[in-house]
């Protein structure tokens, strides 16, 4: 090969290489890899939701990274009946990350609730944890069989309370720090609603 091709072919590869290297940092910049993540304050964070200064380190160091999130509360009381809390977390576009919820049922083996109650996931085997009736986690979601009442004002029956964590995009950690991350989070969730319910059971959580 002459030394004119070979002086031709150089420059015509480094073009190529930076319009590769432009074409891939454009597309980066399209799908957000340089969008800045916002962060979460405590006073964002829903109000059913306990110690929010602790929550939101969590939230800010495990969740999908977003430009901005936003929080929607609901929660519903009846007392010695029925009961309803739920905190959502959104992030860009309004796509929902994270779900604590809280809501009665009647008393039951911790077998049948786990498969009728328990949100199935993807996040992997799911073991158990020590917290109410029954705990059980993967690294999408954490549930909690919590004791509340003794006897329902209509069916005169026991009834515990369901909570849960649960992710609909993966977090941002390991799968141990995943599960202990939602172990927490459901846990401080379930002691906030056994308290919201005025549930009259001892709640089994932990300490």
């Amino acid at each position: 090969m002459s030394s004119a091709r070979k002086s031709l072919r150089s420059p015509l590869v480094y073009i190529a290489i930076t319009a590769s290297a432009a074409a891939a940092l454009l597309v980066a910049y399209l799908f957000g890899a340089f969008a800045e993540r916002g962060t979460i304050q405590a006073n964002d964070v829903c109000q059913n939701v306990p110690d929010r200064r602790k929550v939101v380190k969590k939230l800010n160091s495990s969740l999908p990274s977003a430009a901005d999130y936003r929080f929607g509360e609901r929660q519903v009381v009846t007392p010695d009946s029925y009961f309803k809390s739920r905190c959502n977390v959104y992030g860009d576009e309004d796509e929902l990350l994270l779900t604590l919820a809280a809501e009665m049922g009647s008393a039951r083996p911790w077998q049948e609730w786990v498969e009728d109650e328990v949100p199935r996931t993807s996040g992997g085997d799911r073991t158990n944890f020590n917290a109410g009736v029954k705990g059980v986690s993967n690294a999408e979601v954490a549930a909690i069989w919590v004791p509340c009442y003794a006897s329902e004002k209509g069916s005169k029956q026991p009834w515990n309370m369901t909570v849960f964590a649960l992710v609909h995009h993966p977090l941002e950690a390991s799968d141990k720090e995943a599960r202990q991350t939602l172990k927490d989070l459901a846990t401080d969730f379930a002691r906030q609603a056994h308290k919201d319910a005025k549930c009259d059971l001892p709640s089994k959580l932990p300490g």
